[in-house]
């Protein structure tokens, strides 16, 4: 097997859809949905907001995808689908889901 074959058998692979748990630190709270895949993912903050009845203005949201005591940062600026996620993060069991830990950070002015 070549390394880009390598590479590439170690980075996850989604479809269209994925199912997703969002855990936001600070509130207590997490969403599970299916999550278009092509979207980016500082797209849902306004879907966040109106799901969670929470203002997020002037806050940025980072997300990292969390397995046990792993866990990497993701780009906002991508989508699921765009991000080098290894292996390793997929859920295990049935629904198979991802864990996205959305943590929140101040914008200065």
């Amino acid at each position: 097997m070549s390394v880009q074959q390598t590479d590439a058998a170690q980075k996850l692979q989604f479809g269209d859809y994925e199912k997703v748990k969002f855990t936001f630190s600070g509130l207590d709270k997490y969403i599970v949905m299916e999550l278009n895949t092509k979207i980016a993912l500082e797209d849902l903050k306004f879907t966040f907001a109106n799901i969670l009845k929470t203002d997020f203005f002037a806050k940025r949201l980072e997300y990292h995808v969390m397995k046990g005591f792993k866990n990497t940062q993701l780009q906002p600026q991508k989508s699921l689908s765009q991000q080098e996620i290894p292996i390793e993060f997929k859920g295990s069991g049935p629904g198979q889901q991802l864990n996205i830990q959305v943590k929140f950070t101040e914008e200065g002015a």
